[in-house]
């Protein structure tokens, strides 16, 4: 596969350097730089299932912590004799 799309690949490689050179140089260097329009709409699509599955469950995940605020201090002292 890769001799068979090497040069035909729809980035220009000049570009995602610059983008990247440009990336690097910022005042905030991204941690995630996704080049390409194929690669930006990917990354956001993944993003928008993350957060509709996060949304979907957030009132079951936001309800896990300790209903008594003295439960979790028990928790998290150690065991007697530890």
């Amino acid at each position: 596969m890769i001799q068979t799309s090497n040069g035909a690949q729809p980035g220009d490689p000049a570009k995602a350097a610059a983008a990247i050179r440009a990336a690097l140089n910022a005042e905030r260097t991204p941690l995630h730089l996704p080049l390409g329009a194929d690669a930006v709409d990917a990354v956001l699509n993944h993003l928008d299932t993350v957060q509709d599955e996060v949304t979907t469950w957030t009132d079951v995940t936001r309800n896990t912590g300790f209903d008594d605020p003295a439960q979790h201090a028990a928790a998290a002292s150690p065991a007697p004799g530890s």
